[in-house]
């Protein structure tokens, strides 16, 4: 998958999250993140990265998130959080 539709998806994880007060708060404190931050900073691929991890790592959110999104079955695993991390300078 390349970077750019990684970022999209990832993008579009932190809105989900966002959506879903319990579980933006668990991301936030996994990640060790505030609320200040992650909006200041929320177009960072380091915490796009994070954030799609944390989805992946919750299997019913992660199916939520596809089903919602309508992404065929795999999309997400192959959005692996590492596409996110390349040429951060």
């Amino acid at each position: 998958m390349k970077r750019s539709a990684a970022l999209e998806i990832a993008e579009l994880v932190l809105i989900f999250l966002a959506n879903r007060p319990d579980e933006v708060q668990r991301f936030l404190t996994v990640s060790g993140l505030d609320p200040d931050e992650l909006r200041e900073s929320g177009d960072n691929p380091a915490i796009l990265a994070a954030a799609l991890n944390f989805l992946a790592s919750r299997e019913s959110l992660a199916e939520e998130f596809s089903r919602d999104e309508k992404l065929k079955p795999g999309v997400l695993l192959q959005t692996d959080g590492g596409w996110l991390l390349l040429d951060i300078g």
